[in-house]
C-alpha cells in the first residue's frame, strides 16, 4: 500500500497562492454545492482517476472532502494506479480549511 502524503491547510493555502498545487474536492456534488473552497475542482470519489487530474495540469494535487477521510481513499486509489503521482490529503479536509480562518463559497 502507498504512503498517502497529508497537508495542513496553512501549507496547501500557501502552495495554492504560489500557483504549484491544483485543489480537488472529492465530496458529491450536493455538498460542493452547500460549501466549497474558491478554485476547487469538483471530481467526487467514485470517479475519481489519474487521468482525470492529469487533464488539469502537472502540478502538486491536493485532496479534500469534508473531514479527510474520503481524501485518503482517493490519494489510495490514485496512487495505486499511478505511485509516482505528487497527491496531498488535506488533513482535517474542508472544516480543517474554514477552521484556519480561510474562506469557502
Amino acid at each position: 500500500m502507498p504512503t498517502i502524503k497529508s497537508i495542513d491547510a496553512k501549507t496547501a493555502k500557501e502552495w495554492l497562492n504560489k500557483n504549484e498545487a491544483i485543489l480537488i474536492d472529492v465530496r458529491e456534488p450536493k455538498e460542493y454545492s452547500e460549501m466549497h473552497i474558491a478554485g476547487a475542482k469538483l471530481i467526487p470519489l467514485g470517479t475519481i482517476e489519474k487521468e482525470k487530474l492529469l487533464e488539469l495540469g502537472h502540478k502538486k494535487f491536493i485532496i479534500h472532502c469534508h473531514l479527510g477521510k474520503r481524501g485518503e481513499v482517493a490519494c489510495n486509489k490514485l496512487l495505486m494506479s499511478d505511485p509516482n503521482l505528487d497527491v496531498y490529503n488535506l488533513e482535517g479536509g474542508i472544516s480543517a480549511w474554514e477552521k484556519a480562518g480561510f474562506k469557502v463559497i
